[in-house]
């Protein structure tokens, strides 16, 4: 079987929290006759914890459903400080380590992988994985993820004067320079590597694991909504800066004399702030972080699902949330704040409502606007969602473009 290696720090298995896009390929390219080996951490991003029970392991391999997964021992961080880069540096370290060794016994036994896939937003550990796949002469796939280093500048985390931009640009110009494919995720992020130096670009962005999110339809309601059974909308992610959760709170404040219930499933550095700025709602409730297995059925709860981003120019072409897609596949409306290609789908597709980031008020009328259709409209609307994962997201679709993709290369080298 044709060996491929998939690389990237945040890779997740259904059973944990977070995005499943490397185990979904992995387990296409397995059906398919390929030998995948996922290299990750089991430090969580979503809970800031090992979740193989041994943080002082230097690695631990482990097959799960036929695809090996090799999980790097890092540096754990619960906040973003210093701490977190010494996150980022243990697992390019380790990572170098490991893919150097293997790549010595593969080559003593004359069976190196035909291929290494790596991606954003860990720009060091590409940087590693292109500098062994041109030494050992092996094809690689960069996948852009997030448009590091400059969502670092627009979120006003680096200055772009500083030695950590200039040296993380420059990795991020020789990825784009010199891997054999970059492939990614938003449309509109195609000029922007193109401008910097890429030339083989393809678009293959997240899709709806249609194997786990099933079409279901919206929850019963009754004659119309009550403080016993509310409107409910759910936001299932992130609790950091970029997801700017303040400007729901914020606009949960102009909704709390209606029977509106907007529960914020997950953690991140900001949830302890907002707890705080939410004390005084109660059209407000957190929860913890759950894997991606039990989503659905959370989804399926909801009578809508937001999806927030902080006002950031990146995201205006330079996202593609997964959230968004399993919205779509369990037949939600959705409520955007990202202002771009994502609301503009959102508007001409009829799948929800959208208002601008950062605007509370907005925000407010948007979920008023949503709360207010006939049950009839949002039935539409929830038809729509589907169709979209259906003509365009769903993940055997994107997969399979993925694997024609992934075969050419090989064919090529």
């Amino acid at each position: 079987m044709k060996e491929i290696w998939i690389i990237n720090q945040f890779a997740n298995t259904p059973d944990m929290p977070g995005h499943t896009r490397q185990n979904d390929l992995a387990v296409f390219l397995n059906k398919n006759g390929y030998k995948p080996t996922v290299f990750s951490s089991d430090f969580n991003l979503s809970k800031r914890k090992f979740l193989k029970g041994n943080k002082k392991f230097f690695y631990k391999s482990e097959f799960i459903k036929s695809i090996k997964w090799v999980w790097l021992g890092v540096f754990p961080y619960r906040k973003n400080d210093w701490k977190r880069y010494l996150n980022l540096l243990s697992f390019c370290l380790n990572l170098s380590f490991q893919l150097f060794i293997r790549l010595i016994f593969c080559s003593i036994k004359k069976r190196s992988p035909k291929l290494i896939i790596s991606s954003s937003p860990q720009l060091p550990a590409s940087f590693i994985s292109l500098f062994i796949s041109k030494l050992f002469k092996i094809p690689m796939i960069f996948e852009v993820r997030d448009l590091w280093p400059q969502i670092l500048i627009e979120m006003s985390n680096m200055k772009a004067e500083s030695i950590t931009y200039k040296v993380l640009k420059k990795m991020e110009l020789v990825l784009y320079r010199n891997s054999d494919l970059i492939v990614v995720l938003s449309k509109g992020c195609i000029d922007y590597v193109k401008k910097n130096g890429a030339s083989k670009v393809e678009f293959l962005p997240n899709s709806a694991n249609t194997d786990l999110f099933n079409y279901s339809k919206l929850p019963a309601e009754g004659q119309k909504f009550s403080s016993e059974r509310p409107f409910k909308i759910i936001y299932s992610g992130a609790h950091g800066i970029a997801n700017d959760l303040e400007n729901v709170i914020k606009a949960a404040f102009f909704l709390k004399n209606l029977p509106i219930k907007i529960i914020l499933v997950g953690d991140g550095p900001q949830k302890d702030h907002l707890r705080i700025l939410a004390s005084t709602l109660e059209n407000i409730d957190f929860k913890d972080p759950i894997s991606k297995k039990d989503v659905p059925e959370l989804l399926s709860s909801a009578d809508a699902i937001l999806i927030s981003l902080a006002d950031i120019e990146l995201f205006e072409y330079g996202v593609s949330p997964n959230k968004l897609f399993d919205a779509y596949a369990v037949g939600r409306p959705v409520i955007t704040t990202i202002k771009g290609i994502v609301n503009n789908e959102v508007e001409e597709f009829n799948l929800g409502v959208t208002s601008p980031p950062g605007d509370p008020m907005k925000l407010s009328k948007a979920i008023k606007k949503l709360f207010n259709k006939e049950r009839s409209e949002r039935i539409n609307i929830s038809i729509n969602c589907r169709k979209m994962v259906d003509n365009f997201y769903s993940k055997d679709l994107i997969l399979t473009n993925y694997l024609d993709k992934i075969r050419r290369l090989i064919n090529q080298c």
